[in-house]
């Protein structure tokens, strides 16, 4: 027994040591596995630090972000809006360049067509006016002390065979077709300031300049080269520079602008040139004045446009006294001018004088109603014409006596004529 408790003291004495090892082992471990958790613990709340504030740096960004979300929202329905007026302008600008673009479709008879529903209309708006009730020449007098325009009314008041205001409506005629004309028909481009006019015809006379290599520029003048000094690409390329000018020109909104404002002093020219007169009965003048403007003022400021931006040039041509020496009107005339009696108001037929010399006289020249309008030829070619000019004379009374007596021993023939045809027949007379 004694030795089995030897034994057993033995056994127990030699683990005792290992079990120690063991216990600081563990000991060991746990202190690591502290530490591990303690880095690991500081690092999760480094971790949770730095995670909540890029949480609040986030929420600031995302505030900031819909700000600025909201900012640009705004902004781009602005570029939108301005986009959109932008296609609108673009569109408009088009649709003017298409309205007045050059083309080839402006042809003469076209150009002749509209010239004469142009007169017609307003050979019509005159004719729709009320009669003067009396002593029109005094008026007319008084009515063309101011009138800025040239006229070509012709003869004394013995002239006219039933007086002017026999003629009332064929001076009326000229005369709101000459303040039509200063306005409209003969400007560069209607409406086109007369500064701006002349800046166009010193830019054209630098474009010659500078194409024909010739000319000597003189501060803002230039030394424009004759026509023949240029050649035939030189010619085509201004005339090209001229149309695309002012069709860039009447694109604009100045182009309306101008022609509106050329419309309104129009239209007060003709209002104190008619307050002189005295109509029965009154006349409504804003209807009136609004049917001038639709009908003859808009279609003369289109056709004008389209002559301007043309490659081709027109002239209006008025003649003048001189081209009726002693204002006799002759027969030759006749094939060059629409003629009309200050009697009848009708025009006179070339048929009725056909077998009478070129130079019979035909009657006195009273006023050159409208202008004949001419195509400009090129090349030193004689102009084209468009349209004859209307001219208003006294018809010669004895020559038309003597085509009476002509006519009714004619009639009086074929009645004597037919008599016999009729005893012939068995017929009474």
């Amino acid at each position: 027994m004694e030795n089995v408790g030897i034994e057993k003291a033995k056994h127990t004495s030699q683990n005792r040591p290992v079990n120690v090892t063991q216990t600081l082992s563990n000991r060991d471990r746990e202190g690591h596995c502290e530490l591990d958790l303690m880095r690991l613990y500081d690092r999760v709340g480094k971790l949770s630090e730095s995670l909540g504030h890029e949480l609040s740096t986030l929420r600031c960004v995302s505030v900031d972000g819909r700000d600025t979300i909201g900012l640009m929202r705004q902004e781009n329905a602005k570029l939108k809006k301005c986009n959109q007026t932008l296609e609108e302008q673009l569109q408009d600008c088009q649709a003017r360049i298409l309205k007045f673009s050059l083309s080839s479709d402006l042809s003469d008879t076209t150009v002749m067509q509209e010239f004469v529903k142009i007169r017609d209309n307003l050979s019509n708006w005159i004719e729709g006016l009320p009669e003067i009730c009396a002593d029109f020449d005094t008026q007319l007098e008084c009515a063309l002390e101011g009138f800025q325009c040239y006229l070509y009314i012709f003869g004394g008041m013995n002239s006219y065979p039933q007086g002017t205001l026999g003629v009332q409506s064929e001076l009326l005629m000229h005369i709101v077709f000459r303040r039509l004309e200063a306005g409209l028909l003969k400007a560069s481009v209607p409406g086109m300031p007369a500064s701006e006019e002349a800046l166009l015809s010193d830019l054209h006379a630098g474009m010659v300049s500078l194409q024909s290599k010739r000319g000597k520029q003189h501060g803002k003048q230039y030394e424009v080269q004759p026509p023949e000094s240029l050649t035939l690409i030189d010619v085509e390329s201004l005339t090209l520079w001229r149309t695309n000018t002012i069709r860039a020109y009447v694109a604009c909104q100045r182009y309306e602008k101008g022609v509106n404002e050329e419309f309104k002093n129009i239209i007060n020219d003709l209002h104190d040139l008619f307050w002189w007169f005295n109509f029965e009965p009154h006349v409504n003048w804003n209807s009136k004045m609004d049917r001038l403007a639709a009908d003859i003022l808009k279609p003369a400021a289109s056709l004008a446009t389209k002559m301007s931006s043309s490659p081709s040039e027109y002239r209006w041509e008025w003649y003048g006294k001189a081209y009726f020496p002693q204002g006799v009107v002759r027969k030759q005339h006749m094939e060059q001018f629409i003629v009309q009696d200050a009697r009848t108001h009708n025009r006179i037929p070339i048929a009725n004088i056909e077998s009478l010399p070129a130079e019979t006289p035909i009657g006195e020249l009273l006023v050159i109603v409208f202008p004949a309008l001419f195509r400009c030829a090129d090349g030193g070619h004689e102009d084209i014409q468009i349209e004859k000019a209307v001219i208003l004379i006294r018809a010669n009374e004895e020559l038309q006596r003597q085509k009476r007596s002509e006519n009714e021993s004619r009639m009086f023939g074929k009645t004597i004529l037919q008599m016999f045809k009729d005893s012939a027949l068995g017929q009474p007379s």
